[in-house]
């Protein structure tokens, strides 16, 4: 361990992985205090991503503890207890994740194959309902902590997410999120096929088909991260007797980095595809956006606006000109 935490090119590759994690940190924070403040994201399909946010950031943060202790001087390994203390909730908010993406899937099938009801349902209890059921995946995961902490919880460990729930518990949540990826692609194949009768039927509602390609495009870019993730490192371990260690170092920063990015694209793409949610942020963050106009937009729009008055000007003028004709009336 000391020979590896002594290696430049293996701190560096820490260091960018762990930098290119705190791009979507402030993506995401801005997504939440979005969500917070503006009105127009307190409906519970915009909640649920609000809450998502909260966990995707979790999810970028749960590195620092991890590149702290390999940084620092010292043995590069800490007690598991206060590992877990520290661990226990942004790893817990990046299983969240994958629970969530599930829970606002049947969100949106509920909206679209149970349009009435859910129209008059309690949203205050139905969003609570909602998210406890999706807290079932974390507090799983704090079983497994608990349970692995009580056997030695001195046991001066590196703090990675094998430490935390052992061998056997991260091959069972790895079995898990594929689980969960699987039903939510499912959920959003059934969601299209409804969409799809519903506008042969001529019954399609433009809303619904705007949140669905939204959030499938949010998810969708989610799910493919994960897979491409998931797959390169299969490979990586099939084939690196093939690579010296410093070639495998590239590989790996080059795949945290990717998977990092995409997750990280998410908050990108809703500005785009969510009116929204563009709106609140640009609302919100209106010093972000002061200067976004360059001098030619700005110059365009005063031409347009002086043509407009030079307009309105001719037609005042030629309305006040303008005589109606005398009619001649008889009065007997």
């Amino acid at each position: 361990m000391s020979d590896t935490r002594s290696s430049p090119l293996v701190r560096t590759t820490w260091i960018i992985n762990t930098g290119v994690d705190q791009v979507g940190t402030i993506l995401f924070a801005f997504l939440i205090i979005a969500t917070i403040k503006q009105k127009r994201l307190h409906g519970t399909c915009h909640l649920l991503l609000g809450i998502y946010a909260v966990c995707s950031l979790l999810s970028k943060i749960q590195i620092l503890l991890p590149f702290a202790i390999f940084m620092l001087p010292g043995s590069g390994k800490i007690p598991r207890l206060y590992c877990a203390l520290i661990q226990v909730i942004p790893v817990g908010g990046c299983l969240n994740v994958f629970s969530l993406m599930l829970i606002i899937s049947i969100d949106r099938m509920l909206a679209i194959f149970l349009p009435i009801w859910y129209s008059t349902r309690s949203e205050k209890h139905y969003l609570k309902l909602m998210y406890l059921v999706s807290l079932s995946f974390p507090l799983l995961f704090l079983g497994f902590v608990i349970n692995t902490t009580i056997q030695d919880p001195y046991l001066n460990v590196q703090c990675f997410f094998a430490d935390l729930v052992g061998n056997d518990g991260q091959n069972i949540f790895q079995e898990a999120q594929v689980v969960l990826i699987g039903l939510t692609l499912l959920c959003y194949i059934l969601m299209f096929f409804k969409l799809f009768y519903d506008q042969l039927k001529g019954k399609a509602i433009v809303q619904r088909k705007a949140i669905y390609k939204t959030l499938s495009l949010i998810m969708g870019i989610q799910i493919v991260g994960y897979a491409f993730t998931s797959i390169a490192y299969n490979i990586k371990m099939r084939i690196s007797y093939k690579f010296t260690d410093e070639d495998l170092q590239y590989i790996t920063c080059a795949i945290n980095c990717i998977s990092s990015l995409s997750s990280s694209l998410e908050v990108p793409i809703l500005f785009v595809v969510s009116t929204e949610h563009r709106l609140a942020i640009k609302s919100e963050f209106r010093w972000l956006f002061r200067n976004s106009s360059s001098p030619t937009n700005i110059n365009n729009t005063k031409n347009v606006q002086n043509i407009s008055q030079q307009i309105n000007t001719a037609l005042t003028k030629s309305v006040q000109k303008y005589q109606p004709p005398k009619i001649n009336t008889l009065v007997n």
